[in-house]
């Protein structure tokens, strides 16, 4: 019954941020985020926010972007009044199309390769 709460809470969690970094928030290092998932702890003391984004930006200043903006987003999830404590809020790059692309990388080499091997 909690996991099902604290997956409420994510959810919810998640539209919250994701529209304050698309309607609130000026900062041209947050333009192309996009936040892939967020883990609220058990405790609901802790929520972790994986995000990605398109482009060439560096990853140090949308990490330092998100993280200044963190007190915008806890009082947006003040102001939804649905949690007592607001979590503290801990961004996390989140590079699974980096390794997706790799992977496929790794995948187009080896059929090459068999190509290769079935044509010899």
């Amino acid at each position: 019954m909690a996991r099902i709460r604290i997956g409420r809470l994510e959810s919810e969690l998640t539209k919250i941020i994701t529209r304050t970094i698309s309607a609130k928030l000026r900062d041209k290092n947050l333009a192309f985020i996009t936040i892939r998932n967020l883990e609220l702890s058990n405790d609901m003391s802790y929520a972790k926010i994986f995000y990605t984004f398109i482009g060439k930006m560096n990853k140090k200043n949308v990490q330092t972007a998100l993280e200044k903006s963190s007190g915008v987003f806890k009082s947006e999830i003040a102001k939804a009044k649905f949690m007592r404590k607001i979590p503290n809020l801990i961004f996390q790059f989140d590079d699974i199309s980096e390794k997706t692309r790799s992977l496929d990388d790794i995948f187009e080499k080896i059929h090459a390769e068999q190509d290769k091997n079935e044509n010899t």
